[in-house]
């Protein structure tokens, strides 16, 4: 293998890496541009420190991202009920709560840890916490309806995703041609020419594409952290350069969006089985929110023109049963009483 060739290789490696994003178990990745988005879960059976990986589109032409993220933190009367994974919840009692933030981390006790998507988000969270404190139940459970219809809300998803494919619409497109550049025409070039003169001006003219893509990425990145350092990196590493878009949509934003906020960029057929899977877990998981979260979905479905009853409705039966699982629609013989793999969901007569 020449020299050529393993730096080749090594560029390979780095562009992954670039793609790679470490997020929490329970968000909902989008990728895409303008109209057409479609979303996808980071990868479950890998976690560390409550981060699962997720790669970000790897081939031209390139798409921009967002994060959605459902309800993780709920109010009940006995404390704050727990969503971070696909365990059951967990309760911590409120005079157990002593919140700070570290970076992105949020600890809500000593012992007890947090992985945020960014320090904003974590500083959010303990806000909306310490502010639920000193409420009574009643008045913890408006707010946190209010919460929930902010996080709910499609328009702002929609507007922030149009806004984000406009702002990353030239780099995206001169991050595929780098792309091209360097693993397309360079590789093959290289193959044909060896290490010669031409190769030079070859990797020469990747290099002007670059420092265009700074250019570009500099005037674009008001308001992004360390932008002067970060323009640097785009204009030396080719990776980044291919993926300065991506820069921009790791901005910190607002609070996250609900994964069913996304109706108007993933389709509603998509959209109409994610609101089936979140209708379940929320009104029927063994938790001490289900009626709260209920409620809060309930509210949101019906004005989307979904109602409950038609997520709701039985699994056709079948000969021999007579009970089967509101949440899994399995099925089971008389005097069977509970769904042991939905954790004992009791079960509802046909």
């Amino acid at each position: 293998m020449t020299d050529g060739q393993s730096l080749l290789l090594v560029f390979v490696a780095l562009y992954i890496f670039e793609c790679l994003r470490w997020l929490p178990a329970q968000s909902y990745l989008l990728l895409g541009s303008g109209t057409r988005w479609h979303s996808h879960r980071p990868f479950q059976p890998i976690a560390l420190g409550g981060r699962c990986p997720a790669l970000l589109s790897l081939l031209p032409p390139l798409q921009t991202h967002l994060v959605t993220l459902p309800w993780q933190f709920i109010p009940a009367e006995a404390g704050l009920e727990l969503h971070l994974d696909a365990r059951p919840p967990q309760l911590l009692p409120w005079a157990a709560v002593q919140t700070r933030v570290e970076g992105r981390n949020l600890y809500l006790s000593p012992e007890l840890r947090v992985s945020c998507l960014h320090e904003s988000h974590a500083r959010q969270i303990k806000e909306l916490i310490q502010a639920w404190l000193p409420m009574s139940q009643t008045e913890r459970e408006t707010d946190f309806l209010r919460y929930a219809k902010k996080t709910l809300d499609g328009h702002a998803l929609t507007a922030q995703a149009k806004a984000l494919s406009a702002q990353t619409g030239r780099l995206r497109h001169l991050g595929s041609l780098i792309f091209l550049w360097t693993f397309v025409i360079l590789a093959s070039l290289y193959r044909w020419l060896g290490e010669s003169t031409l190769i030079l001006w070859v990797a020469a003219g990747m290099f002007g594409l670059q420092l265009v893509q700074t250019w570009f990425f500099y005037r674009r990145a008001k308001g992004v952290t360390f932008r002067f350092w970060k323009a640097l990196v785009v204009a030396i590493m080719p990776q980044h350069a291919m993926r300065a878009a991506d820069l921009l949509a790791d901005k910190p934003t607002e609070t996250p969006a609900h994964p069913l906020a996304a109706r108007a960029l993933i389709g509603d057929e998509v959209w109409r089985k994610l609101a089936l899977q979140f209708w379940k877990t929320a009104r029927y998981q063994p938790s001490l929110t289900a009626d709260l979260q209920s409620r809060a979905m309930e509210a949101f479905l019906k004005k989307q023109g979904l109602p409950t009853s038609e997520l709701d409705a039985p699994p056709t039966r079948e000969e021999g049963t007579s009970v089967y699982c509101p949440k899994c629609h399995a099925q089971f013989q008389a005097g069977a009483t509970q769904c042991q793999d939905c954790g004992g969901v009791p079960l509802k007569a046909f």
